[in-house]
């Protein structure tokens, strides 16, 4: 049962920790970006804003699913939602993660569910932004769906732009964690690193190093090597396409996830 926990943690950690998007090519991830519809030709400022044009508000909606599987003998599914509400400098975020484990030894399966809700602020200037967050986990009132705890946690996001292009990032985490009726959890760290580029108008690409402690004292920290995309359909309709390595002995060896997503303005 601990194992199955970890995995979840490690599966959440890979689909949304790390997960940088640039619709529009711009140079400005969509977390922060207060014009989602830049013209590719045009030079954005700090905003993700060309001269002339400036919103203050926009509406994020993603659904997709995660598969994860390695050597061991099971397997499991992440089937997930987000929503993002940015209001000039001040981020809100809504998401829900279902997994679906399997054994294939046995053929049996098990499920589990948590929401999570965040809110941050974002600090920019012309060559970087920051955003710094507050959030928990709410457990899903049926324990057998849920991992069982209310966690609590906070983060720091930098991204430093290279040139309209290209970027350096970097993610450190804490969190919280609340205890079951069952176990007594540990407070954990998590960070990543990685850098991204806009090889085409459409398409940006980018690698990381991930890495997560865990809840159980006595587990190994997750560590990953990620490979994420994004890719723009339009100015409004974008997807994300992303892969993640194992590096540690619990965790899965290969992490597929496949995202849809909508921006409203």
């Amino acid at each position: 049962m601990n194992f199955f926990k970890y995995i979840l943690l490690s599966s959440l950690f890979v689909s949304s920790a790390f997960a940088y998007v640039d619709s529009d090519i711009d140079g400005v991830d969509d977390s922060v970006d207060l014009c989602l519809n830049t013209p590719f030709d045009a030079l954005a400022d700090a905003d993700g804003c060309a001269p002339g044009q400036k919103n203050h508000s926009k509406l994020t909606l993603k659904i997709g699913s995660d598969i994860s599987f390695n050597k061991l003998s099971n397997n499991s599914t992440n089937f997930n939602f987000f929503a993002n509400y940015n209001y000039n400098n001040f981020d809100f975020s809504l998401s829900s993660s279902n997994y679906t484990s399997y054994d294939n030894s046995s053929g049996g399966s098990s499920e589990a569910g948590d929401l999570y809700l965040s809110s941050g602020y974002i600090f920019k200037n012309e060559k970087s932004n920051t955003k710094l967050s507050l959030g928990m986990k709410l457990a899903t009132a049926d324990k057998d769906v849920g991992t069982g705890e209310n966690d609590y946690f906070a983060s720091i996001y930098f991204d430093y732009f290279i040139n309209e292009k290209q970027d350096i990032f970097l993610y450190y985490g804490y969190t919280v964690s609340g205890d079951s009726v069952e176990s007594d959890y540990e407070n954990f760290s998590s960070f990543s690193i990685g850098s991204g580029i806009a090889l085409t108008n459409s398409w940006y690409s980018g690698i990381s190093y991930d890495y997560s402690g865990s809840n159980f004292a006595d587990t190994v920290a997750y560590k990953a090597v990620s490979w994420f995309n994004s890719y723009a359909f339009s100015k409004k309709y974008f997807m994300t396409l992303n892969y993640a390595h194992g590096l540690d002995d619990l965790s899965y060896d290969h992490t597929f996830s496949l995202k849809f997503g909508v921006h409203f303005e």
